[in-house]
């Protein structure tokens, strides 16, 4: 949106969030403006901010591009300003901006025609980074190891496996190791009993 600044790179298309290369519009992707001047859809930056390290003093978002802090307002990444020069360069229903807020990782938004009251009338979107790591110990030992073996999950494989382990010893590796000790594949000598 302002003048290219040669040190820090600006997004390649003014419609775009040049995260996500989606469009923008009023609603998960509203055009978020961070103290830098760089610009980036909400739903982008609700990520970005929800991926921050939870025992931080202040919620400090690094932009992408230029790595500048940008300050994450109490209410979270909606809360942000929104580039209204970009919101203008939209199509006219979309250039008034809608209401969203954060619910724990959530984004929300609320239906234009829906009852307020209902809890289904709002739409939202999971902007977690990750799932929430495990907090049990992982077993130790044998049981440990075998646990963390994506190979051991699959017992049908390890059985094939075995199997032809097995079969390719017999078959193919055995008559030659034989050949290879007596000059010829066979490997028992036979006793006659002369009566």
């Amino acid at each position: 949106p302002s003048s290219p600044n040669p040190t820090s790179p600006k997004p390649t298309s003014p419609v775009e969030c040049s995260i996500c290369f989606n469009t923008y519009d009023n609603t998960f992707k509203t055009p978020k403006l961070l103290q830098c001047s760089h610009v980036f859809c909400l739903e982008c930056v609700a990520r970005l901010s929800t991926g921050l390290p939870p025992n931080q003093p202040e919620d400090l978002l690094p932009c992408p591009f230029c790595r500048q802090l940008t300050n994450i307002p109490q209410e979270g990444a909606p809360a942000l300003e929104t580039s209204k020069e970009l919101l203008a360069t939209l199509p006219p229903e979309l250039q008034q901006e809608k209401v969203l807020w954060m619910e724990g990782t959530k984004l929300c938004c609320r239906r234009a025609s829906d009852d307020p009251e209902n809890p289904e009338s709002c739409i939202s979107i999971d902007v977690a980074m990750s799932k929430p790591e495990s907090t049990e110990a992982p077993p130790t030992g044998l049981a440990g190891r075998l646990s963390r073996c994506d190979l051991c999950d699959d017992w049908k494989r390890i059985v094939l496996l075995s199997a032809l382990i097995i079969i390719l010893f017999c078959i193919i590796l055995w008559p030659v190791q034989c050949a290879l000790k007596t000059g010829n594949l066979r490997c028992f000598t036979r006793t006659v009993a002369m009566s």
